[in-house]
């Protein structure tokens, strides 16, 4: 096993070097909309076959990162704010968390260039927690 450090935005691999790519909650920390459709992007480069990509439902209940419940609901410079007054500097950056809903995700998506996917999500106690976004070459 290779274990390479990148930067998701511009990754070392050449097209297609992998069939297929899966990163599980990575796309909420690569900072704004634009890295996020940018990391999609990478991610579909560099696929032969599809992409797996998993994230945190920004209207599941239970912030996940800060284990806070109802804030993220508010616009996000508020959210932000709150963050900061409870001394959690390093999750009211935007570069370091960036929610995304479903149409947020599926936004990124196209705008990255992937226009045959699906978006699912994995559900606790009944609310949808994760959102899944699946997509495949050439069918």
């Amino acid at each position: 096993m290779r274990f390479v450090q990148a930067d998701a935005l511009n990754l070392p691999f050449a097209d297609t070097s992998y069939d297929y790519v899966h990163s599980s909650a990575v796309i909420e920390h690569v900072g704004s909309h634009l890295n996020q459709t940018q990391f999609l992007r990478e991610l579909w480069r560099v696929a032969r076959r599809g992409i797996f990509v998993t994230t945190p439902n920004r209207w599941f209940p239970i912030e996940f990162h800060t284990v806070l419940p109802l804030v993220h609901y508010l616009p996000a410079s508020a959210f932000r704010a709150v963050l900061r007054k409870l001394g959690r500097d390093f999750f009211a950056d935007e570069a370091n968390l960036n929610l995304m809903s479903q149409a947020s995700l599926a936004d990124a998506a196209r705008s990255g260039g992937i226009d045959n996917f699906r978006l699912e999500a994995v559900s606790l106690a009944g609310w949808p927690s994760n959102l899944l976004l699946i997509a495949q070459k050439g069918i």
